[in-house]
């Protein structure tokens, strides 16, 4: 499945692949109906006790997450894959209806995922 995000084209992109990464992962828990609200505040960037519960509950449901540096995840329940995201491509735009030079160019953020959910 493709989205298409937009953003500044000065936005720290590494800081929103992490955010939309960690989402990605949430939803597939909660589809799989892993109890994340009990220590997930919402909050996008997880505190060191948030990780350690995430740890403890994919360890409890025998669930695994791999990643790599490049930005790519996988998710494995009972070891058999379940959802896989990859490392999202940028398309710098310009929009010519600014007049502000510095508000015509932005960045596409092209996020490509599936899952077993996926229609």
């Amino acid at each position: 499945m493709r989205e298409t995000i937009l953003l500044n084209h000065d936005e720290n992109t590494v800081s929103v692949e992490n955010e939309e990464r960690t989402r990605f992962l949430f939803d597939i828990l909660k589809k799989i109906n892993i109890p994340v609200d009990e220590f997930w505040s919402g909050n996008l960037n997880l505190s060191v006790e948030e990780r350690i519960k995430l740890r403890e509950i994919l360890l409890t449901y025998n669930i695994e997450v791999h990643t790599d540096l490049e930005g790519y995840m996988q998710i494995f329940c009972d070891n058999q894959i379940i959802a896989e995201w990859f490392k999202p491509k940028y398309i710098l735009r310009k929009d010519l209806r600014y007049l502000d030079p510095k508000k015509r160019l932005y960045l596409e953020m092209e996020v490509d995922h599936n899952s077993i959910f996926d229609e």
